[in-house]
């Protein structure tokens, strides 16, 4: 008996041996992050590098997620999903119409998003560029119109830093602002909302006075859209990025984002 007994610990030993590097495995697979970074075709390379370096500048865990995991439903384990700058109709394209259904579930659920510059442009009911609609189906969660480049500003494709007037000093996110600060823009959107629409206005353009950093419920969950590059530390390499001797940021953007993140989490309201 004690042979028989001991001929079976062996077994399970060896199956328990066998058997961990699954387990490993799959707790990996089902590891949660703090924040979903869109890297799917058409996103920037140096706007992912830049953004992932300030979400975990703050603390957070970041991993990358692209079409396929959104469109599979690939987003539970999150917090946040962040859609960095990029081509916004590409964005449309791989995401698929289920794909675009679990974001706003995602949202509704009580997640969050954070849209930069392409991936505020994806956030609008319609998408204008360079004067005409464009034949795509965004995700329509921000209940208005993304339209660019504001030529005012700067013409496609040219980058200049921006001048930008925060007008709501009473929200989470803007309050400790100064009246303006200055952000790199590369041919961002600004935003049209409909009449009525129930949106938070926290900052415009100087030039052309229109919006271009708007935050809003959707659900149960959060919404902030830009439409410069805050991600970019144009005076450290902080990003990623050597500094720069032709930008001039004035300041760093961070904690700005830093608060949109704290207020997206409902940490601070």
């Amino acid at each position: 008996m004690a042979k028989i007994i001991s001929e079976k610990g062996g077994k399970m030993r060896k199956l328990f041996i066998f058997l961990l590097p699954l387990l490993f495995i799959y707790c990996q697979g089902v590891q949660t992050s703090d924040i979903a970074l869109y890297s799917g075709q058409g996103t920037d390379e140096g706007c992912i590098q830049a953004t992932e370096n300030m979400f975990e500048w703050m603390g957070y865990t970041v991993r990358l997620v692209t079409s396929n995991d959104i469109n599979n439903g690939g987003l539970d384990n999150f917090k946040i999903l962040c859609v960095p700058g990029g081509d916004m109709y590409q964005y449309s394209q791989d995401i698929s119409s289920k794909g675009k259904e679990n974001i706003k579930d995602f949202i509704r659920d009580g997640g969050s998003y954070i849209g930069i510059c392409g991936g505020s442009y994806f956030t609008g009911e319609k998408v204008i560029w360079q004067g005409n609609q464009l034949p795509m189906t965004p995700l329509g969660i921000f209940p208005g119109t993304t339209r660019g480049p504001v030529d005012e500003i700067a013409p496609y494709p040219q980058c200049v830093m921006c001048k930008v007037n925060i007008v709501d000093s009473t929200h989470p996110i803007t309050q400790s602002e100064q009246d303006s600060t200055w952000i790199i823009y590369c041919y961002g959107p600004m935003f049209t909302p409909d009449t009525g629409a129930d949106i938070s206005i926290l900052g415009r353009y100087d030039i052309g006075n229109q919006p271009m950093m708007i935050s809003f419920d959707y659900g149960d969950g959060r919404v902030f859209i830009i439409g410069t590059h805050p991600e970019f530390e144009e005076d450290s390499e902080r990003d990623g990025f050597p500094a720069s001797d032709v930008w001039d940021d004035r300041g760093s953007d961070w904690e700005l984002m830093r608060r949109a993140v704290l207020w997206c989490l409902k940490e601070i309201n």
